[in-house]
């Protein structure tokens, strides 16, 4: 068996033995899925409903497992005031353009604990070819499932600098029948890029939370709503549904609720050096959040990270780290001072993505992160001890990782990383760092 496919497998097989790899996410409006009875038979999905995969049955969350699905995605939690969901009252969403409501971003405040690192992308994403299965192979130019797939970082979650690589490997597949063998939500799938055509074939999964307990959908719940500029690979005539200006807000905010409620402000887009070319001019589409004081905003000591979207305008823009221009495969973290741009954390090419800093980007462009996660403890493999497999493929980790900084230190790449540039990136996110290369 392929080394890297065992290290896919092993992942699953220790998150999907725990209570970590309990799954809720959402999907963005164009695929397929919304509209479908949710496979909770409570109600239709929306792209603003927070979901779960569909068994053993309600009221979840639950784990990924092997398909194939006789039923669509579960809703935990409607995006709508008083929507259907296992969990009753919904977010408290109005809709935007076409009467659409499309959550892209998703956090209950608890990411903290850091382990690894996984994120998912959109129906472009190509990657940078590595070992199967990773971003490139189930991408825009595979087999066309990523956009409904998981992703996991291949080192430590920390610091790089723009230029190093690492790669990345798939951890759960959309309908959980691939080939990888790896366990799904209950997706559709495949997906190939398609260009001013609705629905798309697959579904594309735009947030999601991999460590959900059922007292988390209770609130607070942290999101973040659809912006309404296009897409530029989608014709002008598909514009972004606009979910987060009919709500009064921009795209590129924070927002927190609780079930039952109405959305409020949790951290605004200036914070976080967003929206620096007005009011909605761009659209964040991928959260870390850990607010351990619960004040339902961003003070001292919490930990923050950020994706933005293709088409916004901070696309580009020199980030205020690095010096480096940001792109949409990018982890951010607020900026080192007030007015400043976003800080580029971990760049995308370093998760094997595509990118223009690095020429490695697909006949679509630069690669687009429109999802991501911390996973947060070990869990439990019954027979094998705790963590037994989490270990083993942790310990598969820290070997590549520690070849890759090998290589990184001998094209000189070690030192944007090291104790002291990691110490000011801390600062600059309010952060505390544990280790040299890692936020904690």
């Amino acid at each position: 068996m392929r080394p890297q496919l065992l290290l896919a497998m092993l992942l699953s097989l220790s998150l999907g033995t725990g209570a970590s790899a309990q799954i809720t996410f959402s999907i963005d409006f164009q695929g397929p899925t919304p509209g479908f009875a949710d496979g909770f038979a409570l109600g239709v999905i929306t792209a603003g409903d927070i979901l779960t995969v569909p068994v053993p049955g309600v009221p979840g969350p639950n784990a990924p497992v092997v398909g194939p699905f006789a039923v669509a995605s579960g809703i935990e939690i409607g995006a709508a005031a008083l929507a259907p969901g296992a969990y009753p009252g919904g977010l408290g969403i109005v809709p935007g353009a076409g009467g659409v409501m499309e959550l892209d971003a998703l956090s209950y405040g608890k990411d903290t604990g850091v382990f690894q690192f996984a994120f998912s992308v959109d129906e472009f994403a190509v990657g940078v070819p590595g070992a199967a299965p990773d971003v490139a192979s189930e991408g825009a130019l595979g087999l066309t499932g990523a956009s409904a797939d998981i992703f996991m970082y291949m080192a430590p979650f920390g610091t790089m600098p723009p230029g190093a690589a690492v790669g990345n490997v798939a951890l759960f597949d959309g309908n959980g029948i691939g080939p990888s063998g790896l366990p799904g939500v209950a997706l559709i799938e495949p997906g190939a890029p398609t260009i001013g055509v609705i629905p798309d074939a697959g579904d594309n999964m735009d947030a999601f939370d991999l460590n959900t307990a059922p007292a988390d959908l209770a609130g607070p719940i942290y999101f973040s709503l659809d912006g309404l500029f296009p897409d530029p690979l989608e014709p002008a005539t598909i514009a972004n549904t606009g979910t987060a200006p009919a709500n009064g807000f921009s795209g590129a905010d924070v927002l927190v609720s609780m079930a039952g409620g109405v959305p409020a402000l949790a951290i605004p887009a200036a914070l976080m050096g967003l929206d620096l070319g007005g009011f909605g001019s761009d659209d964040l589409d991928a959260l870390i959040f850990n607010d351990p004081d619960g004040s339902m905003s961003y003070t001292p000591g919490d930990t923050l990270y950020f994706s933005v979207r293709r088409g916004s305008a901070i696309i580009g823009t020199m980030d205020s780290f690095y010096g480096a221009p940001i792109e949409e495969g990018d982890v951010l973290t607020i900026p080192i001072g007030p007015g400043l741009p976003p800080a580029i954390f971990l760049p995308a090419e370093a998760l094997g993505l595509g990118t223009a800093r690095t020429f490695t980007a697909g006949p679509w462009g630069p690669d687009d992160l429109n999802a991501m996660d911390l996973l947060i403890e070990p869990p439990p493999v019954p027979g094998a001890g705790p963590g037994a497999s989490f270990v083993l493929a942790m310990a598969l980790l820290a070997t590549g990782g520690a070849a890759f900084v090998r290589r990184s230190s001998q094209k000189g790449f070690a030192s944007g990383g090291g104790t002291d540039g990691c110490s000011r990136l801390c600062r600059g996110a309010q952060s505390s760092c544990s280790h040299p290369t890692r936020i904690g």
